[in-house]
């Protein structure tokens, strides 16, 4: 989503002001909360109003809400009196500096294509930085950012090639590891952090896919890590009711490397009432108690770290039952809204950063109780667009609560995962996840091109893909429709490239390759089906609507079956020009041709 347009409007306003009323606002939506060094105050990233809330943590009231820039998404401190916030519309991160009650913007630095996740290490004076549009950590300096006449090109002193869109990271306690968690596939990422030398990169399990913000433990020994796992069964609900489509999981790996038996995970879900949408996980400061937040089903769940029966093998697909009877080594507390980020207040009390909700909420663990809640700022009502987007997140619209919208269609992209849905009308012929970026100009929609219409869609969607128990009204599939209107492609910044290799790959494009045939207008796709282009045998239908192209470079598995895992392989392996409507092309001219559509 791009929300640029609420930062134009409201920067202004809120710079540098207590937030009093809340009334024609835009909603906050906190995705993460960061605690100051001393914990005197906290920091909330407001990613759909393009800023930062201060918090004091004494008296858990507003101190001030800050204007940084477009889509802030994650916030760490460097100091009591500093911190950096990355913008991921903005590919750069924010430099925030704190005095008393007031935020200033010391500095914004371009760091690379879509930042999130953000760790610091003290000890190495360096900060990292998850660039998701280009597989990469950006490294900072943090003694040039601290400094007042630093030049910007020695900001980022290294770009490190992970996996497949890196989305968080941690940094292990004792300064010597860090972890990056990507998403297609999902893989962890050990680095060295004294010679920046990659340890290890290990998958999580076959099927592991959406990794939360993972911790790591007080001895530096174990990293933990939420995501969802695709078993891989079609989606009927009998399959949905036994865990056999999608698990939610925890995940244990020895840092900084181990054999493959090593790994070892726990199911979280029980049956009839699973957890949806894992997001993040942390620590009790003793290391007994770890608390994951779930959004999807807006709860926390609390586990007695040191009792957790992880299987040895294949851990099924529930809860253990030992976990499941014994309140004081289980629980879950219901929150509402749409939990995101979690971190921990003192012993036994935690802080919430709510999403949907607008807020911080403080939970006393010792009762389960959320104790106080900080309300952010946004409407007091939500308009069509937020309920959609509440429907989107909302796992309790699956069968017995096991996912959500959310899940296949991470924050409105794709998971990179293939389910054998009937959106194609059969079982048995699984399909890639699409992105839904962009989606409401590029009907008609499936696989196949059969939905013509957008809120038919969404209500097939809720229907059958999430074989949903609850009543769907007219104004949950508006609602859910008016979302996807604002579900817009990031910036790209090659998108003006004029290189010799773009303009080369263009001509390709429109001309020899014979792309522009199926991909064609603004939008790069049309409303019509074609044959030639199927991969499954065993799909009866032989005719395609060929996906948008716009922001293909965002995505990491391509083609119905998602077989294809670069755009290399599609043009010369799986869907090669010659084999469809155009040209054999040279290397050189692939490569110009990859380059365009990179671009776009």
């Amino acid at each position: 989503m791009n929300w640029s347009g609420w930062s134009v409007l409201y920067a202004f306003f809120l710079s540098g002001f207590a937030v009093d009323g809340f009334a024609d606002e835009p909603h906050r939506s906190p995705l993460a909360v960061a605690l100051s060094p001393l914990q005197t105050v906290c920091l909330t990233t407001n990613h759909t109003a393009d800023t930062v809330t201060l918090v004091d943590l004494k008296q858990r009231r507003i101190l001030t809400e800050f204007a940084v820039g477009s889509g802030p998404t994650d916030v760490v401190w460097l100091d009591e009196a500093t911190a950096l916030v990355s913008l991921q519309n903005d590919d750069s991160v924010a430099v925030v500096k704190r005095e008393g009650t007031t935020l200033t913007l010391l500095k914004t630095i371009v760091v690379g294509d879509e930042p999130g996740g953000l760790v610091v290490s003290a000890k190495r004076r360096r900060a990292f930085v998850a660039l998701g549009g280009e597989d990469r950590v950006a490294v900072l300096d943090l003694d040039q950012i601290l400094s007042t006449d630093g030049p910007q090109d020695k900001l980022v002193v290294d770009r490190i090639p992970v996996g497949g869109i890196p989305r968080t990271l941690a940094i292990s306690p004792d300064d010597q590891w860090l972890v990056t968690c990507c998403a297609v596939p999902c893989e962890v990422f050990v680095h060295d952090l004294s010679s920046m030398k990659e340890i290890s990169a290990r998958k999580v399990f076959d099927g592991g896919f959406n990794p939360g913000v993972p911790a790591v433990t007080s001895d530096s020994q174990l990293v933990i890590l939420p995501s969802a796992v695709n078993r891989a069964f079609s989606v009927t609900a009998g399959m949905i009711d036994i865990g056999w489509v999608i698990d939610n999981r925890l995940t244990k790996l020895p840092l900084p490397d181990g054999d493959p038996s090593d790994q070892k995970q726990l199911g979280l879900d029980i049956r009839g009432k699973a957890v949806g949408d894992a997001n993040s996980v942390a620590f009790s400061p003793d290391g007994k108690l770890i608390v994951v937040t779930c959004g999807g089903t807006h709860e926390l769940l609390v586990l007695d770290f040191p009792s957790i029966p992880w299987p040895s093998g294949d851990p099924g697909d529930f809860l253990p039952q030992a976990l499941r009877n014994d309140a004081t080594r289980f629980r879950r507390i219901k929150l509402g809204g749409r939990p995101v980020d979690v971190q921990f207040v003192g012993e036994r009390q935690v802080v919430v950063a709510n999403y949907l909700a607008d807020s911080l909420q403080f939970i006393d663990l010792e009762t389960d109780q959320v104790t106080q809640t900080v309300r952010l700022g946004g409407p007091d009502e939500p308009d069509m667009i937020r309920r959609g987007e509440i429907v989107f997140y909302d796992a309790d619209r699956s069968l017995h609560s096991w996912f959500s919208c959310h899940t296949c269609h991470t924050d409105g992209h794709t998971s990179g995962q293939v389910f054998d849905t009937r959106n194609d009308r059969t079982y048995g012929t699984p399909k890639l996840i699409p992105s839904l970026r962009g989606v409401a100009q590029t009907g008609p929609w499936t696989w196949h091109g059969w939905q013509t219409d957008l809120k038919d869609a969404m209500k097939t969607s809720l229907t059958e893909s999430m074989n949903t128990e609850k009543p769907i009204s007219d104004d949950d599939v508006e609602s859910l429709a008016a979302y996807m209107e604002t579900i817009r492609h990031p910036q790209n910044p090659r998108s003006n490239s004029v290189s010799p290799n773009v303009v080369h790959g263009r001509q390709l494009f429109e001309g020899k390759a014979g792309c522009f045939k199926c991909h064609s207008g603004t939008t790069f796709t049309t409303a019509e089906t074609f044959d030639g282009a199927v991969e499954d045998p065993k799909d009866k239908n032989k005719l395609y609507n060929p996906p948008s192209l716009t922001g293909v470079s965002t995505r990491r598995r391509f083609l119905h079956t998602g077989k294809a895992k670069s755009l290399e392989q599609v043009l010369t392996r799986f869907h090669r020009p010659e084999d469809l409507v155009g040209e054999a092309l040279s290397d050189a001219e692939t490569a110009a041709l990859i380059e365009y559509l990179k671009s776009l």
